[in-house]
């Protein structure tokens, strides 16, 4: 029973009452009798409000990004016949911010409310909801009852894609340029199914759909044609040095960030997408998809990837991913590289992906270093902070050259900017025809 403002307020006029108890001894009387009114009447009512089993309830979510509010739809079902005041109260996870205040909703008798509430998520992932805390009352009521509703949901949180809308501008930068993109010549047969046909004397056997013949009752082959769209391979490490936060996200989520981003644009431009996330193994592995299910593929794959606090190990990783791409690709790897010898695994593992695809490595800059480098010192401290940030500066730029020398193209990026410095790079790629 949780007594409402109305029955407070009622209390608090009947304090004059009390009055009456100093100038008659027995004016107590009417005191204690109004108090016991308002208990009688709240008792009564409260137990005249419905249970658990009167009700039901079911959660309704958008697409949910991190850091970015979403709407919570709830749909409240009254099986009495009255109406009543309900407000749902959620017990939401940690990572889950609610910044709606309080709602409140007339379930009408024998009918389905809505009501809604907004949440920002702090974190990627999957996240349990279980039952729904609800107080109910009628209108201008002396108590409510507080019930709690079973409603088992799982709520998903994704990579930022909020300003995905801006990107789909970049999709058609040069559309004239990218029409006119000369055709690249195309040796043998292709691999990509086109349709179904009936089998013809001199068909190629190989091409028989065994399948598809026994559900036809005649022998039916596959038709095959060449594959006109770019194949477009992403790596993203999920290592220790992606654990740095750059504003309100960590490196890893401006990376994740971006492959939505880059999967939105590839998709509509008929290209084929390959996902990876790894660390010292592989974390996760979107295989190369093209269509309208692309981004969704990409977004489910990344839902849960989390940085782990271990080094990368290029040699092991890069090895698998060129196991699984049979087909010449842009291969886009985005990590962070502090030095010459620490990036020794990527160079080497960079620069022999090469020989079979045409490789990008993203790298992050640090704005804060190189400022630090650039600066005039007024003291020892901030003289002993220049040299620092002018060696790593300098061991960064030794490394990045060194790749460019071994035929791997670098693209430098402020992490806030990453995703669109990587499309606007990857729209240039495509156009120059350099894969």
């Amino acid at each position: 029973m949780v007594p409402t403002r109305r029955l407070v307020m009622l209390i608090a006029l009947g304090a004059p009452v009390w009055l009456v108890a100093l100038a008659i001894p027995a004016g107590w009387i009417a005191g204690a009798g109004y108090l016991a009114a308002l208990a009688l009447c709240s008792v009564l009512e409260y137990r005249s409000l419905p249970g658990p089993d009167d009700f039901g309830v079911e959660r309704r979510f958008g697409r949910l990004s991190i850091g970015a509010p979403g709407p919570v739809r709830l749909l409240l079902t009254n099986r009495t016949g009255r109406a009543l005041e309900v407000r749902p109260r959620e017990e939401l996870p940690p990572e889950l911010e609610q910044t709606t205040p309080r709602v409140s909703v007339i379930a009408r008798p024998r009918a389905v409310s809505e009501c809604s509430y907004q949440v920002r998520p702090r974190r990627r992932g999957r996240f349990e909801l279980a039952d729904l805390v609800v107080r109910v009352g009628r209108p201008r009521a002396l108590v409510n009852k507080q019930l709690r509703l079973p409603a088992p949901a799982t709520l998903r949180v994704y990579p930022r894609f909020a300003t995905a809308d801006e990107y789909r501008l970049l999709a058609r930068i040069d559309q004239r340029d990218e029409d006119a993109r000369r055709r690249r010549q195309v040796r043998g047969q292709g691999t990509e199914f086109e349709s179904l046909a009936r089998y013809a004397r001199g068909d190629d056997p190989r091409r028989m759909d065994w399948k598809a013949s026994a559900k036809r009752g005649y022998l039916v082959t596959r038709n095959l044609q060449t594959e006109r769209g770019q194949q477009v391979s992403l790596m993203i490490d999920c290592g220790r040095l992606m654990a740095e936060r750059i504003g309100d996200f960590s490196r890893l989520e401006h990376a994740l960030n971006a492959a939505v981003m880059l999967s939105h644009v590839a998709q509509k431009r008929g290209d084929t997408v390959a996902v990876a996330t790894f660390s010292d193994r592989i974390e996760s592995f979107t295989p190369a998809l093209k269509g309208a299910t692309l981004v969704r593929a990409v977004m489910d794959s990344l839902l849960t990837v989390q940085v782990r606090q271990v080094e990368s190990d290029y040699w092991q990783v890069v090895g698998e991913a060129m196991d699984k791409l049979k087909r010449r690709s842009l291969l886009i790897m985005v990590t962070d590289v502090l030095d010459a010898d620490a990036g020794t695994g990527l160079i080497h593992n960079m620069a022999r992906a090469a020989g079979r695809h045409l490789v990008l490595c993203v790298v992050f800059t640090e704005a804060r270093v190189e400022h630090k480098a650039d600066s005039t010192p007024g003291n020892r401290r901030d003289a002993y902070l220049k040299a620092a940030a002018s060696h790593l500066w300098l061991q960064r730029h030794l490394a990045l050259e060194k790749m460019r020398n071994r035929g791997i193209l670098v693209l430098e990026t402020p992490p806030e900017a990453l995703s669109i410095e990587l499309i606007r790079r990857y729209l240039e790629i495509r156009k120059a025809d350099l894969q």
